[in-house]
């Protein structure tokens, strides 16, 4: 989770991750450590003589570079009950996104729209058509969903096929959704070149 800039490496967020590595690994050294959390090796060897002086794990030295961490039972324990703090913050967070997604799948329908196709095979498409598939009072039918990757097309999100832009002309449909953020221009400019109707066009970043 190093690289995902929504998770702060808080004192509790690094302190499941480095007893969960050391479990995983007790041969991990400081610095892989250090640049899995993005902190600095200091500040992974204070954590790690803070654990050892709690019981938390016991560092067996073989030179003064090679160093293995034996995390303890208090350690094992300790890092189920970080683990499920953790899953259950995660979990708060996927709620309070797919609670978003399904409004804006209800303002979709109020609009008029039930059939649509979605333009984008990204994160956001595959985070709408979980909303979609998991919701039980959720109107939306996503027919298929566009990409202009070449690499995509021909392949699937789920049991939604990914087609190409000269492919809408396939489905009838009442509009479509730009599942996408940084292409979102674009995408838009693509369809109103090929005189798609600007108000069958849907936002979800407007």
């Amino acid at each position: 989770m190093n690289d995902n800039q929504y998770f702060k490496p808080t004192i509790l967020y690094k302190e499941y991750m480095i007893l969960d590595m050391v479990e995983k690994n007790p041969k991990i050294t400081q610095r892989e450590i250090a640049t899995h959390l993005g902190v600095a090796v200091s500040m992974i060897n204070d954590h790690l003589e803070e654990f050892e002086r709690n019981g938390l794990i016991k560092r067996k030295k073989y030179s003064t570079k090679t160093v293995e961490y034996l995390i303890t039972k208090k350690g094992s324990e300790r890092r189920k009950v970080l683990n499920i703090g953790y899953l259950n913050a995660t979990k708060e967070l996927y709620f309070q996104a797919k609670e978003n997604f399904e409004k804006f799948l209800v303002s979709v329908k109020q609009k008029g729209f039930t059939n649509i196709l979605l333009y984008g095979a990204g994160e956001v498409a595959e985070m709408l058509l979980h909303s979609i598939m998991t919701s039980k009072t959720n109107q939306v039918n996503v027919l298929a969903v566009i990409d202009d990757d070449l690499d995509k097309i021909g392949t699937s999100i789920g049991k939604y096929a990914i087609i190409p832009r000269e492919g809408i002309r396939d489905f009838e449909h009442d509009g479509i959704l730009i599942a996408t953020y940084t292409k979102k221009d674009l995408i838009k400019d693509k369809l109103l070149q090929i005189d798609y109707p600007i108000e069958n066009i849907i936002e979800f970043f407007e």
